[in-house]
């Protein structure tokens, strides 16, 4: 295997060639051993699974759903009425912990229920599915078609450089030129020597645990670079002309998105006002924030 340079986007990249005569590079898994790449094709893959699995219920899907918030009430009703009772801070604040780890694999479930409507996979109805996502996602703070969109680009291009919308594989070069200035580039050998100790890998998963998944919808943060832009035509929320995310036949639904966030975060200030923010960040706040931790996984 020979390694030649070649210009892309009038940068140039490095690139493996086979020789002739060359063989072909062996597979290892984790153990060492050699193992051959499957050669199956999606046909194959979808033959193999059984009918009754491509055949959605609107019940059993609006049942999940009735389950989940059924959980969620009930958490809120028994923390709310019986965590002040205790009497030892120390154990309240455990059982406060305790209510919003709970409550946030409950708001990951509504979250996972909405990802399955923006598959199509909720029901056969489309606008059953963009209705009951547009819900749920709201609920939680996700531009739902903003998301839905993106989203169905990312599976589609998965892991391409050039086409994921999502987690887009960081190119060395194109990682010093972002994050290090010409001055400081020497700190790139020092950042990597770094990067594995404990206190540096707490540091960015807490990071990434907690507000990645929120960045990326505000800023396209391990998106696509698309050319070094900058700004609000990366961001999920935005329905202007000039988007880099959307076509302008997207953008209503956009706009329709944004509303869903808007109602939300209205709600969030209301009851603020009526329950006291205390009680919004404990019963939806931090398990807002678990969402993210599940998400970001």
């Amino acid at each position: 295997m020979a390694t030649t340079t070649t210009l892309v986007d009038e940068k140039p990249v490095a690139v493996s060639v086979k020789l002739v005569g060359e063989p072909e590079p062996q597979h290892l898994d984790m153990h060492g051993n050699v193992f051959k790449l499957p050669s199956f094709t999606m046909k194959e893959i979808y033959d193999a699974i059984p009918a009754h699995c491509f055949k959605s219920s609107v019940l059993r899907s609006m049942a999940y759903v009735v389950r989940d918030y059924f959980y969620l009430s009930t958490l809120v009703y028994l923390a709310v009425t019986y965590i002040p009772l205790i009497p030892n801070v120390h154990l309240r604040f455990l059982a406060w912990a305790a209510y919003t780890a709970a409550q946030g694999c409950v708001f990951t479930g509504i979250w996972i229920l909405a990802h399955e409507c923006g598959h199509g996979a909720f029901s056969k109805f489309k606008m059953l599915n963009w209705t009951m996502g547009l819900i749920m996602h709201s609920f939680l703070l996700v531009p739902f078609h903003s998301w839905r969109l993106s989203h169905s680009q990312h599976h589609k291009s998965t892991g391409n450089i050039q086409k994921d919308t999502a987690f887009v594989p960081e190119i060395r070069e194109s990682y010093i030129e972002t994050y290090y200035a010409e001055s400081k580039a020497n700190l790139i050998e020092f950042a990597e020597l770094v990067e594995d100790a404990p206190v540096v890998s707490l540091y960015w998963d807490i990071l990434h645990q907690l507000f990645g998944w929120p960045c990326y919808l505000l800023f396209n943060l391990s998106g696509q670079k698309y050319g070094g832009a900058k700004g609000m035509p990366l961001s999920h929320f935005y329905f202007g002309k000039d988007s880099l995310l959307y076509k302008a036949s997207d953008l209503p639904l956009i706009m329709l998105s944004d509303v869903g966030i808007a109602v939300m975060i209205a709600g969030l200030v209301v009851a603020g006002r009526i329950c006291g923010s205390w009680y919004v960040i404990v019963l939806w706040g931090i398990p807002w924030l678990w969402v993210n931790n599940w998400i970001g996984s």
